[in-house]
């Protein structure tokens, strides 16, 4: 867990046993002011790194770069991330939110501008795994940062708000993109070479205010009362008093323990949930284009799935908070993502597909958050840093293998529907992993 300046203990007492109807004022209070900014950051962050599939309409003619090309370079992203994730949100405990968030957004944005002079194949993988390499931390750094604010049981909407962002990066940023591509030929570059240049400088921008806006933890901010900082972080604690608050000292999982359900079962249902997402993410542009949607519209339909699936996921990790368990509400999302995707594969006509894409960004989307409320809750506290960041980089593979895996066989195949069904198979299968039994249990003494 970030540990900047957290409250004394001295000054807690575990005592006061308030209801969650009377800490939801707080909780609502603390989710209004912390949630925009991280939302602001998470927005950019997915920006660029999905802007790439817009930039595909132009960038893999003129750089000829084939479609299974594409998908490596795509993926590859999360190969750089797979690698440093771990070690970069350890860095993120021991020098603080702010500063190494900060750290990472101007590094990342650096290199997405780069992408703006790649010069063919080798190039474009390369700058993508460097940029995959400099995100990393990032999303598992804000996971642990959310601990300081609100405990496990509060969690899932205040993530939700958060990963909104996803949606929200494709609702602006696909019409914004397309409009983009229209302004080819300004001092000799190409349409795709200001996508990258436009959209990586407010990473770099936005990263070099992050030490003065984002809070160090509720002890330093003035707009919580010491009554409010003192039941805050005594609700934290409540929940985690089956661990030694007091005295765990970090660590990192073992070989048992990714061999078991708690840590290798998260994992994998992570890794599918990321194939669903990313297939979403990487070739939603170029399904829609491939059933004539017209390049002047193409921004907008895009961004209609996106919106939906937004507003879905608001709503479903909203009611997820006030579930005893979490399982059934995260099996449910996949299953609907898997459905939807299975839609989309067998669509002949682009509405038909929008309707697909609507269903399975409204499961895919709500899944996230529920997920990540649901582990945070599940880990011991010690743990915890590592085990987050591990499981969501090794979960991540999903988004090195998803559009690697559909660019390989949309070039084998020519068409979109085996690429698309096995992205709706492995939806599928991850809604049965969510329901293990002894899983559920966990969930439900945890939450109990």
């Amino acid at each position: 867990m970030v540990t900047e300046n957290p409250p004394s203990r001295a000054v807690i007492s575990l005592g006061s046993q308030e209801s969650s109807q009377t800490l939801a004022p707080l909780f609502t209070k603390v989710r209004r002011r912390v949630a925009p900014f991280l939302i602001l950051l998470y927005f950019i962050a997915f920006l660029d790194r999905v802007n790439v599939s817009f930039a595909a309409l132009t960038m893999n003619r003129d750089l000829r770069i084939s479609d299974d090309l594409f998908g490596l370079g795509a993926g590859i992203f999360f190969v750089g991330y797979l690698v440093f994730a771990v070690p970069s949100t350890l860095m993120l405990r021991r020098v603080g939110a702010r500063v190494w968030i900060a750290v990472l957004m101007v590094t990342w944005g650096l290199l997405s501008c780069s992408m703006a002079f790649v010069q063919g194949p080798r190039s474009y993988i390369a700058v993508r795994f460097l940029v995959g390499a400099a995100e990393a931390g990032f999303f598992p750094g804000i996971i642990l940062y959310l601990t300081l604010w609100l405990p496990g049981s509060a969690r899932a909407a205040v993530m939700a708000l958060f990963t909104f962002s996803i949606p929200l990066s494709n609702v602006i940023g696909a019409p914004l993109s397309t409009y983009i591509l229209t302004l080819g030929g300004w001092y000799g570059l190409r349409s795709w070479q200001w996508l990258f240049l436009l959209e990586g400088l407010p990473a770099i921008l936005v990263g070099l205010t992050v030490p003065f806006v984002l809070a160090a933890s509720p002890n330093t901010v003035r707009w919580l009362t010491i009554t409010e900082k003192r039941t805050l972080f005594e609700s934290i604690v409540r929940e985690e008093i089956g661990d030694d608050v007091s005295t765990c000292a970090p660590r990192r999982p073992t070989v048992r323990d990714w061999l078991s359900r708690r840590l290798g079962l998260p994992a994998t249902v992570y890794f599918l949930l990321m194939v669903g997402l990313y297939a979403l993410g990487f070739w939603v542009p170029r399904i829609l284009s491939a059933l004539n949607v017209a390049d002047r519209r193409l921004g907008w339909l895009t961004a209609i799935p996106f919106l939906f699936g937004g507003v879905c996921m608001l709503v479903w990790s909203k009611r997820s908070d006030t579930a005893h368990s979490r399982s059934a509400y995260l099996a449910t999302a996949l299953a609907a993502g898997g459905g939807g995707m299975g839609i989309v594969a067998l669509a002949a006509d682009w509405r038909v597909a929008l309707l697909g894409l609507c269903i399975a960004a409204s499961g895919i989307l709500s899944a996230m958050p529920v997920f990540w409320a649901s582990l945070s809750q599940r880990l011991a506290k010690a743990e915890s840093p590592a085990a987050m960041a591990a499981i969501n980089s090794v979960g991540n593979i999903g988004g090195f293998a998803s559009p690697y895996a559909i660019g390989w066989l949309l070039k084998t195949t020519h068409h979109y529907r085996a690429g698309l069904l096995l992205t709706a198979v492995s939806l599928g299968v991850g809604a049965l992993l969510a329901v293990d039994r002894r899983t559920s249990r966990l969930d439900e003494a945890r939450t109990a």
